[in-house]
């Protein structure tokens, strides 16, 4: 067996595509994390509804932070 991958995914604000876009990351193999970097939007919510591996930060640390996260 190869390698493991995992795919993090810091999204900041991104209700609208962060569905899609982890349907894109399954339907290719990986395995995934969203790191939901202190979005004022619905992101967290989606995530939950919608059973998608998420880590939630307070606030909002930029990409370098949701990455080291």
């Amino acid at each position: 067996m190869g390698p493991r991958v995992l795919i993090v995914i810091p999204a900041y604000n991104e209700a609208d595509n962060i569905v899609d876009t982890v349907h894109g990351v399954v339907d290719k193999g990986y395995d995934y994390i969203v790191v939901n970097d202190g979005s004022r939007d619905e992101t967290l919510k989606v995530c939950r509804e919608n059973n998608l591996n998420v880590l939630d930060l307070p606030m909002n640390l930029g990409i370098g932070g949701a990455v080291q996260a």
